[in-house]
């Protein structure tokens, strides 16, 4: 438990008993913050998987469960100064969201912890069958990769400028790449190859295909936050 959270510390411990408390004030910490150090946390294993397939060494990723953990730890967090702030509008008020605001950002939240999974699922993979990594720079899951992070790095960038033709074209690029993912793993299937290779393939462009599918809803929950505030701009 204590792992998968922030901001906890044990008082008191017995066989039977673990008394906690909450050191953290939900109000003191920025949803933005949290969601930028869950993003650096995705794009820093995506880089160090993509730094493996090019020849670097397989130990980037022997810390990939602990970095997946300090996502879901993140999301918890952000999680719960969403449900304290919809109850506490002293807590919005020290945030500088409103109540809407806050679930959207818990949604944003939510597509950042499922590419970690995905990202996580990638790094287990190629811990599991390091011979399967060579020569497969080239290959179109890993042709994507890059795609993914420049969209989601705009999607980021976009949270707070909130530019629709930019976050439209970020989801484009996502939807382009999920199509050539598509058509791969097609072409795979189509194509037998040995039974242990096309299996690694398919898994891994699965992977990729998800982390674009995750972040086009990133990008849909930011078209949601800009229309909600040209509506309060326009009722006010």
């Amino acid at each position: 438990f204590l792992r998968c959270t922030r901001g906890f510390e044990i008082m008191d411990e017995q066989a039977s008993n673990i008394q906690l408390k909450c050191l953290l004030n939900v109000g003191d910490m920025p949803l933005h913050a949290s969601l930028n150090r869950m993003y650096l946390q995705v794009t820093s294993l995506t880089r160090d998987i993509l730094s493996v397939f090019e020849g670097g060494p397989k130990e980037y990723l022997e810390d990939a469960e602990e970095r997946e953990n300090e996502v879901d730890a993140l999301l918890y967090l952000i999680e719960r100064q969403m449900r304290v702030l919809l109850d506490s509008h002293l807590v919005a008020t020290r945030l500088n969201l409103t109540r809407t605001q806050a679930v959207e950002y818990s949604n944003l939240a939510r597509s950042l912890e499922r590419m970690m999974d995905h990202a996580y699922t990638i790094a287990s993979l190629i811990l599991e069958h390091p011979k399967l990594t060579k020569n497969m720079i080239d290959m179109a899951p890993l042709e994507q990769l890059p795609i993914w992070q420049a969209s989601l790095k705009e999607l980021m960038i976009n949270i707070r400028t909130r530019d629709s033709t930019r976050i439209e074209k970020a989801r484009f690029d996502l939807k382009d790449a999920q199509r050539r993912l598509m058509e791969h793993e097609q072409y795979v299937l189509k194509h037998h190859r040995s039974n242990e290779w096309m299996a690694f393939d398919l898994r891994l462009s699965e992977s990729v295909r998800r982390l674009c599918a995750y972040a086009r809803d990133f990008g849909e929950v930011l078209l949601n936050m800009k229309v909600f505030s040209m509506l309060q701009r326009t009722q006010s």
